[in-house]
């Protein structure tokens, strides 16, 4: 009688053992999904504040490439996380990241391209993080797509902003070049004796041995390292496109 009192009770010890350790278990696992959610909010607060960071240097330095009437419309919709602009071009309501990107690095004549890329990179970005969604409680929330397409996009614009140029052979963005660049190229470059009679060269405040302004460039790859922390927060292993995929990838946009 004993002896089965005996295996009785080691039965119920074991029982409340699994169930314990199942409990804690599962508790561990909600416990570390919401830290991640908590970190990739960090990330996403991050990276909106980087675009507005972009928006102000890209329209400083592109002063007529952005519409001022919108530019505090575009600033309140980043930093209330909506999605309610919706520019009309060629008469046209334009509403997806796509669309806005085709026209950003369009080699026409486009009136406020700045415009274009910022509303697009927000809408990948808007996507990405499911802004539509005021609180994610776990890091299984979140579009695991949608957030590796950003991550490639932007590696594919970081590279186009840099390169691409419009149909009179004129970059379409003003970012990596000195001020004496953007000077000489208001004027007949052919003659190389002007340079040194250029406003920021006479003046001594650059030299033609000066690096170039990797400024805007650095925003976006500060951006991609929030992205690449958020993807592994998500249990997706990020990689970095070569060159050669880059190019094979820009048609996309």
């Amino acid at each position: 009688m004993k002896l089965k009192l005996f295996h009785y009770i080691l039965l119920l010890v074991l029982v409340f053992t699994f169930q314990a350790c199942s409990v804690n278990k599962d508790t561990l696992q909600s416990v570390a999904q919401t830290d991640s959610a908590s970190q990739i909010v960090e990330f996403k607060n991050e990276t909106l504040d980087l675009l507005v960071k972009y928006k102000k240097k890209l329209d400083i330095r592109n002063p007529n490439s952005f519409n001022r009437g919108l530019a505090k419309n575009i600033y309140f919709q980043i930093n209330t996380n909506q999605n309610y602009i919706n520019i009309i071009q060629n008469k046209v309501k334009l509403k997806t990241s796509q669309e806005y990107l085709h026209y950003a690095f369009s080699k026409d004549e486009v009136k406020n391209r700045n415009d274009f890329l910022i509303i697009g990179l927000y809408k990948l970005i808007y996507n990405a993080y499911n802004l539509k969604e005021e609180h994610h409680f776990t890091s299984l929330q979140y579009n695991k797509s949608e957030m590796l397409k950003l991550y490639q996009y932007l590696q594919v614009i970081r590279w186009k902003i840099r390169t691409s140029k419009d149909n009179k052979n004129q970059y379409l963005f003003n970012t990596w070049q000195n001020n004496w660049q953007l000077e000489l190229m208001k004027k007949d470059d052919s003659n190389l004796n002007i340079i040194k009679d250029l406003k920021y060269i006479k003046s001594k405040k650059e030299s033609i041995y000066d690096s170039s302004n990797f400024s805007f460039e650095n925003i976006i790859s500060e951006i991609l390292v929030n992205i690449k922390h958020t993807l592994k927060e998500i249990n997706v292993e990020p990689y970095d496109m070569s060159i050669s995929a880059i190019k094979s990838f820009v048609f996309i946009i």
